[in-house]
């Protein structure tokens, strides 16, 4: 299992919007959203290959200015 912290920044005007659409992808958690548009979110996936294909399909999200993973771990 790989489990991975991603910081999703928004615009702050379609956070709510964009933080829903985070919540309606297999494998990601949305944990916390800031007024700035700044959502913490997890992904946790079997494989690094769809972390990875996940991050992109994030930063590449309409109205999304940039995703970073910030933590990446895996367990057996």
């Amino acid at each position: 299992m790989n489990i991975s912290g991603v910081l999703v920044h928004a615009f702050p005007e379609k956070a709510a919007e964009v933080s829903h659409r985070l919540e309606s992808m297999e494998g990601v958690e949305v944990h916390a959203n800031t007024d700035e548009g700044k959502i913490v979110v997890t992904i946790e996936k079997t494989d690094d290959k769809s972390v990875a294909d996940t991050l992109l399909e994030l930063q590449v999200m309409p109205d999304v200015l940039n995703a970073s993973m910030v933590y990446h771990q895996f367990e057996d």
